[in-house]
């Protein structure tokens, strides 16, 4: 099934860089202008330079962002500050980090993946995906011909096998050791080939699902096409047949999904008593004094379907399912169980959508999401958003088996964290 090998990685020189923490940067998606202006800042290398280029994308063919970024790109290989590794490796990627108090570690690998159409169920995605942004990454593909970052996928071990070989190569001194926003990022070659071959064998028989990257994903199978049809190389085995990516393994320990908390604004006016009325149709509700208490309601009710409610000033509420049976006969599709009684399901097609009447295009650009809940609340004071949901996050078992059926999950379902930097390692498609 799934089918990855070893590649000469492209990375920074330490020699010419020194602090390789001023030319990482987060995912191009979660980017904010303020945000990118700081990186520019951090290094004349940074990273953010080649995966999400200033300028107009509407120039001239021969003088646009993605031409930059390609000049930008080729000019740091000819200086030496971007040097390919001489010999065919994979990469362990270890993420030390702390969320709510605990210290967790997040290791995996980055390797070559076989691209596969969706249809063979070889790779699975959970998310639906937007043309502007696969267009924009697939003229910075075409212009670079490189994978600037890693699509971050998991695969299920539950032996961890793969994790114990991973461990061995971790014993000596990491290839990078830097420190981002309270974040430990370390990486490892890994140029044994009967390792390697042995983490091959074991993988060969999984699918894989996309955690994060499915518009550099969708990217990767275009591009394939494309060259296929430009070059004439159907052979499976071309560099574009290849694209770069993060593995980690399901079932560990160190895997953390976030829940992503909703503000919504430009309601139709809301009668408070009618709308709680209304969810006890099919909610049990509770009154609460703070956002902690809601919260705290959420975490001692993860397996019952409870969904928090802020309406501002001392309005908290938290919501647990009353009847599955309910919700399956409201939602009567040809959806499959386990995505009906998601709560982010619940949350948007019964509360949003049937109870508040609010949905469809209306609803693009009235919400906001966040994983911190006192951002939510605060938004919701200050009267920029009208009311805030909070959700306990998706658990990765029910990623497993809503991809694993071929369906999609609503919109910002799952926050994988931390995000995987950009900037440690490329792979050169064209040379």
């Amino acid at each position: 099934m799934a089918e990855i090998k070893p590649f000469k990685g492209v990375l920074y020189s330490k020699s010419i860089i020194g602090d390789l923490s001023t030319i990482v940067a987060p995912p191009y998606d979660v980017i904010s202008e303020e945000a990118q202006k700081n990186l520019l800042k951090k290094s004349k290398y940074n990273v953010v330079r080649l995966e999400l280029p200033q300028g107009a994308s509407a120039d001239s063919s021969k003088n646009n962002k993605y031409t930059k970024a390609c000049s930008t790109y080729n000019e740091w290989l000819e200086k030496g500050v971007l040097v390919r590794d001489l010999e065919p490796a994979v990469y362990v990627y270890e993420q030390e980090y702390e969320v709510k108090g605990e210290k967790k570690n997040r290791v995996g690998f980055i390797a070559l993946a076989k691209v596969e159409d969706f249809s063979t169920g070889i790779v699975k995605a959970h998310e639906r995906t937007l043309k502007g942004p696969k267009a924009d990454r697939l003229r910075l593909m075409r212009a670079c011909g490189t994978n600037f970052s890693q699509i971050f996928s998991l695969f299920s071990d539950p032996e961890h096998k793969i994790d114990e070989i991973l461990d061995r190569f971790m014993e000596g001194e990491p290839r990078i050791d830097i420190e981002v926003d309270g974040i430990a990022h370390r990486l490892w070659t890994v140029t044994d080939s009967a390792a390697i071959a042995e983490v091959q064998k074991i993988i060969h028989d999984k699918p894989l699902y996309i955690a994060d990257g499915h518009h550099r994903y969708e990217t990767a199978v275009n591009y394939r096409n494309e060259m296929r049809q430009a070059t004439g190389d159907e052979s499976g085995e071309a560099p574009f047949d290849y694209t770069m990516m993060m593995f980690v393994n399901m079932d560990s320990d160190g895997l953390t999904i976030l829940p992503t908390h909703r503000m919504l604004k430009n309601l139709p006016k809301i009668n408070n008593d009618k709308f709680r009325a209304n969810l006890e149709q099919v909610f049990n509700v509770e009154k609460f004094d703070s956002v902690d208490d809601v919260m705290a309601g959420l975490a001692a009710n993860a397996d019952r379907h409870a969904i928090g409610v802020y309406m501002g000033n001392t309005m908290f509420y938290l919501l647990t399912l009353k009847d599955e049976e309910g919700i399956l006969q409201l939602l009567n599709g040809p959806e499959s169980k386990a995505w009906k009684l998601l709560d982010v399901t619940i949350l948007h097609h019964v509360i949003i959508n049937r109870v508040l009447g609010f949905g469809g295009t209306n609803i693009e650009n009235s919400i906001k999401f966040t994983t911190d809940e006192r951002e939510a609340v605060a938004l919701v004071q200050s009267g920029t958003y009208q009311m805030a949901f909070f959700l306990n996050p998706t658990k990765v078992d029910d990623v497993r088996g809503i991809a694993g059926a071929g369906e999609i999950m609503p919109q910002k379902s799952t926050y994988f964290y931390p995000k995987l930097l950009s900037g440690l390692i490329f792979n050169r498609l064209q040379w």
